[in-house]
């Protein structure tokens, strides 16, 4: 075996975060299995969703087609795949062995039943249909199953074929302690699983990353984003196209979350299937486009999502409305997976999930989507002139802060931008890095981040007496609040990208302490935001609590 096929096969036998397709369906016949969907405690939601390929009553498993089955105790669930040599890897031939990746999720269950296993066993040996025993196995954990089958390839001038024809599959419901199969007579309690094998990827994933932040809340919504996408575009000469149907969230209540997490933590049917409050999958007009109504108009339980450049990166935010004041919930993100066709509608990969809670009160409201402080998206204080239309709040807070950005601009164009390099006022930064940190920063001190949460770190603002005259007059707050301060790392950068003749400079903890701690903080390393920090995030700083 040459050396990238044995690295190959151990990053598929030991990484933790998989990328994979998948599709949908159910066995065999001459089991007698039931495609009736029992309720399993509020799960009972229809596992074949609309639009997924599923084949029904079948004893194979075909290349990205997933076998959907219920078993139960006694019951024995047998499968062939048959393997295709010229198909593996998308094509990467010759090769000298054929990966089968076997992966699979348990989408219901009886509960309380960690004295079950539900176990696969896999052979080339036709045999193990009879025998289980004298193949491989492995046990679903989580409600996840992942193994690996190889099969040797002959090779020869003309073409490759593989040493064995088939797969044969065996699943079974067997005790924890003693391994041996159930009886029929526990047969009254049902699992339903899907199963998939394929010669290219795992159809079914899980990442340990959560791949998802919540941005802030407030009583009625949240935001969220995941990590950078710039990886998934389809990249041309000069420009890139994204697809936002690429990821989906969906988002539970905490009660139910924790029978999904004490079962199913890594299962991504159980989460697509299971009794989520709303997904973006299901929400009607999910996709906000330059044509939609004004997303922070939308009240009902719905999930919105859209690509949009955030902190320096490309990512996509969702945008949850509708939900109860003072209520933790919990948000699941899944990916979907390409086959080398385009995009699967089975399989994909399931993140770690994240948990947020709403606010109590209306102090706060959430908002983003400005046209000049375009990287506000956060909860800022409740305008008593627009209660109930967050759109003309957002509105109000960023034309101040362009009107007072408007003043700076007219300075800088006084500053020699396009001189010769050797002319400029710095070999490195430009005066569109200087405008850019001076917008970033006046932003955030003209648009205050509002939180209901008292804090070490926050500083308590009476409605009446805010952080400038501009919010008294032209938002005038409609209840007290906590100031989240801006980070002070914003400041730093303004110096830094700045000319000298703005003689910008910082407050530092030395000589103006007082005046840096009214004004900033540090971003430090906690479970929350100790700042508020608007710009390219991989400029911050982290500074450990020990140098507070």
């Amino acid at each position: 075996m040459i050396m990238w096929q044995a690295l190959f096969v151990v990053y598929c036998l030991f990484t933790t975060s998989i990328h994979g397709l998948f599709q949908d369906f159910n066995p065999f016949a001459n089991k007698n299995i039931s495609l009736k969907f029992p309720s399993l405690n509020r799960w009972e939601k229809n596992v074949m969703a609309t639009g997924q390929q599923t084949i029904i009553n079948s004893d194979s498993i075909y290349e990205w087609t997933p076998i959907l089955s219920n078993i139960t105790a006694g019951k024995k669930d047998s499968f062939v795949f048959t393997i295709d040599a010229e198909a593996s890897g998308y094509g990467f031939a010759p090769t000298y062995e054929v990966l089968m990746f076997i992966s699979g999720n348990i989408c219901q269950m009886p509960m309380n039943r960690s004295d079950v296993d539900l176990t696969i066993y896999y052979s080339f040996n036709e045999t193990v249909l009879e025998n289980p025993n004298i193949g491989q196995s492995a046990v679903f954990q989580d409600g996840y199953i992942q193994a690996l089958a190889i099969s040797p390839v002959q090779s020869s001038s003309s073409n490759a074929t593989s040493t064995y024809s088939n797969l044969y599959v065996v699943a079974e419901l067997v005790n924890s302690t003693t391994e041996q199969p159930l009886s029929s007579s526990d047969a009254s309690e049902n699992w339903e699983y899907r199963l998939s094998i394929s010669e290219n990827d795992l159809v079914f994933q899980w990442d340990v990353r959560p791949w998802v932040e919540v941005l802030d809340t407030d009583m009625n919504s949240a935001l969220l984003s995941t990590g950078n996408v710039t990886a998934d575009a389809k990249v041309y000469h000069n420009y890139s196209i994204y697809d936002p149907s690429l990821y989906d969230l969906y988002v539970y209540s905490y009660e139910d979350s924790v029978q999904l997490n004490q079962n199913y933590n890594l299962s991504l049917c159980a989460v697509k299937n299971g009794p989520y409050l709303v997904s973006s999958q299901n929400t009607s007009n999910a996709t906000v486009t330059s044509n939609s109504t004004n997303p922070l108009e939308r009240t009902d339980l719905a999930i919105q999502k859209k690509i949009t450049e955030y902190g320096g990166s490309v990512t996509e935010m969702f945008y949850v409305t509708g939900l109860n004041a003072s209520t933790t919930y919990v948000a699941y993100l899944t990916k979907k997976i390409s086959n080398g066709d385009g995009l699967s509608s089975v399989g994909g990969i399931l993140f770690s999930h994240v948990y947020f809670t709403t606010r109590s009160t209306d102090a706060c409201s959430l908002i983003f989507g400005l046209d000049f402080c375009s990287d506000v998206a956060y909860s800022v204080p409740t305008s008593s002139f627009s209660v109930g239309n967050k759109t003309l709040m957002a509105q109000t807070y960023d034309h101040i802060a362009e009107a007072l950005y408007a003043n700076f601009s007219k300075a800088l164009q006084l500053i020699s931008c396009d001189a010769d390099k050797d002319a400029r006022y710095s070999p490195v930064m430009t005066c569109d890095d200087c405008a850019e940190a001076y917008r970033d920063w006046v932003c955030a001190v003209s648009i205050p981040r509002c939180s209901t949460t008292s804090s070490q770190y926050y500083i308590h603002r009476d409605k009446s007496h805010n952080r400038n005259d501009y919010l008294n007059k032209f938002i005038k707050p409609l209840d007290d609040y906590y100031e989240i301060l801006p980070c002070i790392d914003m400041c730093y950068t303004l110096v830094r990208n700045c000319p000298s003749d703005f003689q910008f400079s910082c407050p530092n903890d030395l000589t103006t302490e007082d005046l840096l701690y009214q004004s900033y903080n540090f971003y430090m390393d906690t479970d929350y935001s100790t700042c508020n920090y608007i710009g390219n995030s991989s400029l911050m700083v982290i500074h450990p609590l020990a140098d507070t």
